[in-house]
């Protein structure tokens, strides 16, 4: 294809007219259902409330300029430098938030979403202008590239995925230009912002360029470059970039690197998808309504991209690079490695798709483009090839159901048709008639993707005027008497914290309270060690903490002071030990709701200091109850220190227990069946081989679940489907009819095939009378909550009285299980009570906790270690009396450091990892830019 600028005439005016049209119908269906542009998870959590934050974190820079970057607000306490860097700083378009008062940051968040989506098109129009197209050709392919199943999806539920959609056609064109011998100077400039923009998008296209320059390479088209000039203004460009992009990058890639995602299993652990993939894959590529993305291959687009793709395809030699990358991205959606690969080597998310759009987008420009010399060749290679695609979805459909197909399938026949009918009659128009057709495509699409009248996007939208009411109603006016100082944190209840619409809160921003848990992108490595270590069955990697599974001493150790807790939701009775209520609000006359706060007098101080350690050797050998429990004995420490050895010996005990299946029979862990999907389990409590001491311990105790060794092996295909099958021949109850064999066999292999079977998910549940809580191995198709779990402890609850005298135990998925069982009293005896009673006496006295850090007093009597519950990382450092010392890593993810006996001044301060030499790279790079622009002038002027 020639690649060059070409003079049409209001080609961005007549753009901006048709944007305007079909966003009337993409943005207004929300509107019109009443619903915002706020997605109740990850918008409603992360992004408005961030774009908040950040905001008010400029103006207060560009008021008084520092860079203290610490928060105690962001769940235990995280880098907001970091978090912001990854989400907001080099997005240009959360800078408009600026213009707008706080009171009006929904609408300033609404509207950069669709100047996004806008300014996606204009670089598509760019991009697309420097090739031979007629205007109203380039409009076609930018409704294909903007109205598709990626975007309908992202550019509202993640507003910093709409960005790679502009940068990568700005970033093509750039790079062409280098390849035709140009100035490297734009892309040098292009390089910068997909840096500084976001870290993982950067990764993922300079791949995508990388690809291009390969294939751009390869096959020489028009223009022959000069390799050795080239690589030159590429590596200049590409280490300009890099110095420009320090201030950011440095950090954010120090905090990938320090991530909880850091050595995520490959791919995980795939080496082929699911078979449904497979099946359902070929129907994604025009899925307009699609919002299943499996493994993330969102495609979606308007039905006319079938046949531009089959267009290029058949004109091989003329768009080689083009077809290039279809033949590429096809075989790359077959292998789950390399989704991984594009995915920073982690789970198999194919979001490198984004970068199809454009290849797509351009063919049917293409398309578009040579309506008037189709051949009835082409003509007739549509339709057989239409019909064996239909064919297929058919023959799909009777397999899978999927409804959503209906109109992209509509307007595959519309598009095939309008086609059949331009080619026979040759209107003059026929761009035009393409144009409408393909305008009306993405306009139904759209509002098929997003009404909400059957369970379509919008319904998954906070409804209007609803974010400012839940976050007022977030603990309703249990948090008006509060003074929030930093020095205490707060917490909620298991599941607990839904607010409607399945509505919850994964973080807090309520400015009287510090909640522990936090939900972004980047978490700090060292907490999903401690969360590990301690076996919560509530990690994630971009959720660590959460709730602690509402582990007593946990929520002791991290300060927690109140609970909020609402009466009428699950586990509102599963209440961590000696917490009681000290106020309540409430929020439903009607129905009775009420929020409920909790309050404990045994909430550690977050810094404090501890006479006796834990060696790593020791600490190893403690199950994951005696870690929790040794949080009040003493401290570990990685260093060698000549300080006593604290012990948890007989404070907790073991409980002698069986199970018993439903069918009555006892049962061994290490060998467990289930193959009846109706069989249940109870653990039983044989208190009887208690001593009189245990048995009295048994009063005001948690009771825990530790679960070890967990390996389950799912039956194969052929196994389910005979085992259902079997199953259903023996339910006489349901009749005869129930016996046709043809009609049940394929409805197992139906079922079983579109769940994904076989596959190593499992799920592991208990229930009391305060509860319901599980183990849970996600399946593969999981794809950022993606784990490995080989272990977990069940927090049962805390009891005042007696424990229950049976569980119930259910083993969700049929196959072969074998775990090691261990059933734990942690009783919160009078000893615990005196040993908090002694950490809080040794807390850093006169304590202020400011974005810098905080700092205190304390007095000891002999040597050991200050510790704490503020996360470590690489950018804290310590003074004692003006005195540097090392920083320790305690309790494996907390800040600590030794102290000899004696008064102290305690100073920590925070500085963002990476920022300072950052600033120093950046101001460097700056530098050598301007000089090498003075250096292009001179010359440019001789």
């Amino acid at each position: 294809m020639h690649f060059s600028v070409k003079n049409n005439k209001h080609l961005y005016l007549n753009y901006t007219l048709t944007f305007t049209l079909v966003a009337f119908f993409v943005y207004g269906t929300y509107f019109v259902t009443g619903h915002s542009l706020i997605w109740y998870i990850d918008g409603a959590n992360q992004h408005l409330p961030l774009l908040a934050d950040f905001r008010e974190s400029v103006l207060a820079f560009l008021h008084h300029p520092s860079f203290d970057t610490w928060s105690f607000h962001l769940g235990v306490g995280s880098d907001k430098f970091q978090i912001l860097s990854y989400y907001l700083l080099g997005d240009v378009f959360a800078y408009i938030s600026l213009l707008f008062p706080a009171s009006k940051i929904i609408l300033a968040y609404e509207i950069a979403i669709i100047l996004r989506l806008y300014c996606a098109g204009l670089a598509f129009c760019w991009c697309a202008n420097h090739f031979n197209f007629k205007k109203v050709s380039i409009i076609c392919g930018s409704l294909v590239y903007l109205f598709n199943a990626f975007l309908l999806y992202s550019n509202i539920s993640q507003p910093l995925f709409s960005l790679p959609f502009i940068i990568f056609p700005i970033l093509i064109v750039n790079l062409e230009r280098v390849i035709q011998g140009f100035s490297a100077w734009p892309l040098m400039l292009t390089f910068t912002w997909m840096l500084i923009n976001n870290f993982y998008f950067a990764y993922i296209l300079g791949l995508g360029a990388v690809i291009y320059l390969i294939l751009r390479l390869i096959w020489k088209q028009n223009v022959t470059p000069k390799r050795l000039q080239l690589f030159a203004k590429l590596a200049w460009a590409t280490i300009l970039a890099l110095l420009n992009a320090a201030i950011l990058l440095i950090p954010e890639i120090i905090a990938v690197h320090d991530s909880t995602r850091a050595g995520s299993k490959f791919a995980n652990g795939l080496t082929l998808y699911p078979l449904y993939y497979y099946l359902n894959l070929p129907g994604q590529l025009i899925n307009g309504g699609n919002r299943d993305f499996y493994f993330w291959s969102a495609l979606g687009f308007a039905s006319i991209a079938f046949f531009g793709i089959i267009y290029t395809l058949m004109h091989l030699k003329k768009y080689p690079i083009i077809n290039s990358s279809f033949i590429l991205g096809f075989i790359m959606l077959l292998i789950p490695a390399c989704a991984a690969f594009f995915n920073g080597f982690m789970s198999p998310s194919n979001r490198w798709t984004l970068m199809l759009c454009l290849p797509i987008s351009l063919s049917c420009a293409i398309l578009v483009e040579n309506l008037d010399v189709l051949s009835s060749k082409t003509i007739k290679v549509f339709v057989i090839a239409c019909g064996i695609y239909l064919t297929y979805i058919a023959v799909d459909y009777l397999f899978q159901n999927n409804e959503k197909l209906f109109v992209p399938v509509v307007f595959l026949l519309i598009s095939l048709i309008v086609i059949i009918l331009l080619y026979r009659f040759h209107p003059a128009n026929n761009r035009k008639i393409m144009f409408i057709t393909i305008l009306l495509n993405v306009i139904f699409n759209a509002i098929y993707f997003e009404a909400p009248y059957d369970g379509g996007y919008a319904s998954e939208m906070l409804p209007q005027g609803s974010y400012n009411k839940i976050t007022k109603a977030e603990f309703g006016n249990l948090t008006n008497n509060l003074d929030n100082d930093n020095s205490y944190r707060t917490s909620t209840i298991s599941q607990n914290q839904v607010l409607g619409n399945d509505y919850r809160y994964l973080n807090c921003w309520n400015p009287k309270v510090n909640d522990i848990s936090s939900y972004y992108s980047i978490q700090n490595k060292y907490l999903g060690k401690f969360a590990n270590s301690m076996q919560n069955i509530q990690f994630e990697a971009n959720y660590p903490l959460r709730q602690f599974n509402d582990r007593s001493i946990i929520n002791n150790f991290l300060g927690v002071k109140y609970l909020f807790v609402q009466s009428n939701q699950p586990n509102a009775k599963k209440i961590p030990g000696n917490y009681f209520v000290d106020a309540a609000d409430r929020q439903n006359t009607y129905t009775n709701k009420q929020i409920l706060r909790y309050t404990t007098e045994n909430a550690f101080p977050l810094v404090y200091f501890q006479d006796q350690v834990f060696t790593s050797k020791s600490y190893s050998k403690l199950s994951p109850t005696e870690k929790e429990r040794a949080l009040a004995d003493g401290v570990l420490v990685n260093e060698k220190t000549n300080l006593p050895k604290a012990s948890v010996k007989n404070q907790i005990f073991s409980i002698p227990y069986k199970i018993i299946s439903s069918n009555g029979n006892i049962i061994n862990p290490n060998k467990l069946q289930q193959l009846d999907p109706n069989e249940s389990y109870q653990i039983v409590i044989d208190k009887k081989n208690l001593n009189a001491t245990q048995k009295a311990a048994l009063k005001n105790c948690e009771l825990h679940l530790e679960f070890e060794n967990i390996n389950y092996t799912p039956l194969s295909l052929m196994q389910q489907v005979n085992l259902q099958q079997s199953n259903s021949d023996h339910q006489l109850s349901n009749g005869f009819l129930n016996k046709d064999a043809a009609v049940n066999t394929y409805k197992f292999w139906r079922k079983n095939i579109l769940n994904g079977t076989p596959n190593s998910g499992f799920t592991i549940q208990t229930t009391t009378n305060l509860g319901t809580e599980s183990i849970k191995q996600p399946k593969p198709y999981i794809l950022s909550f993606f784990k490995t779990v080989k272990n977990g402890t069940i927090n049962l609850g805390y009891f005042e009285n007696q424990i229950p005298s049976s569980i119930k135990l259910n083993l969700k998925e049929l196959g072969n299980y074998s775990f090691k069982l261990n059933v734990v009293a942690e009783p919160l005896n009078q000893k615990y009570e005196q040993q908090v009673r002694k950490i809080q006496q040794n807390k850093l006295k006169n304590a202020t906790y400011t974005n810098s850090g905080f700092k205190g007093t304390i007095n000891v009597s002999h040597d050991g270690i200050l510790t704490s519950s503020i996360p470590y990382s690489s950018g804290w450092s310590a003074t004692v009396d003006g005195h540097s010392v090392k920083v320790l890593r305690t309790n494996q993810a907390f800040l600590g450091i030794k102290l000899k006996a004696g008064s102290h001044k305690i100073i920590f301060k925070y500085q963002t990892p990476g920022l300072l030499l950052g600033i120093i790279i950046s101001s460097l790079g700056l530098c050598i830019s301007m000089i090498c622009f003075i250096i292009r002038q001179i010359r440019l002027n001789k």
